[in-house]
């Protein structure tokens, strides 16, 4: 199976009102430059925690309607994403489906709002992702109907014995830094 992992770069402020007012929030702006400089880790945590056999790509989305034409080519994509980017991550997944592609989703505003993400996707994680991924791609590949997975259903995430990200996907890419992970908060 092909599996393609979408990461919404950067950061996005919406807020119509604000926005109107003329507040362009420049720091945040380039603050976002900088955090978009930084590819997704728990994409790429997913990704070393797929099962043997399935080709895995990784693929970044800057903007709603400016993903890679490639990620069509997937039989499923996962995409992890936070309340600001939603709106587009959901009309990208809702693309993505209308194509026949599986959509996976999770990240902190589905955790929050799985009912919402429901909408949009085939499977929805709830929680962290790296223990619930195999079962994602396991349903995936039976073209299982869509359902919620729930991250408290599984043994709870180890960090000492998750494997490496696979930093192998992102290829060539112009990154000027890498993010490491050395705790967690509250799951």
């Amino acid at each position: 199976m092909k599996i393609g992992l979408l990461a919404m770069s950067g950061i996005r402020a919406h807020d119509p009102k604000l926005l109107a007012l003329g507040l362009t929030l420049p720091g945040f702006v380039e603050r976002s430059k900088t955090i978009a400089s930084l590819p997704s880790l728990g994409l790429l945590y997913l990704a070393a925690c797929t099962p043997d056999g399935h080709d895995v790509r990784y693929f970044e989305a800057e903007a709603d309607g400016l993903e890679p034409p490639d990620v069509y080519d997937c039989d499923l994509v996962a995409i992890s994403t936070f309340s600001a980017q939603v709106f587009e991550a959901y009309a990208i997944a809702d693309r993505l489906r209308q194509a026949g592609v599986l959509v996976a989703m999770g990240g902190l505003h589905v955790s929050v709002l799985p009912h919402e993400a429901a909408h949009h996707a085939d499977y929805v994680i709830v929680g962290e992702g790296e223990n619930v991924w195999p079962a994602v791609v396991q349903a995936a590949a039976r073209r299982d109907p869509p359902r919620r997975f729930r991250a408290a259903d599984f043994a709870p995430v180890d960090l000492r014995r998750l494997p490496v990200p696979r930093y192998d996907l992102l290829q060539s890419r112009a990154y000027n830094r890498f993010t490491v992970q050395t705790s967690r908060g509250c799951p």
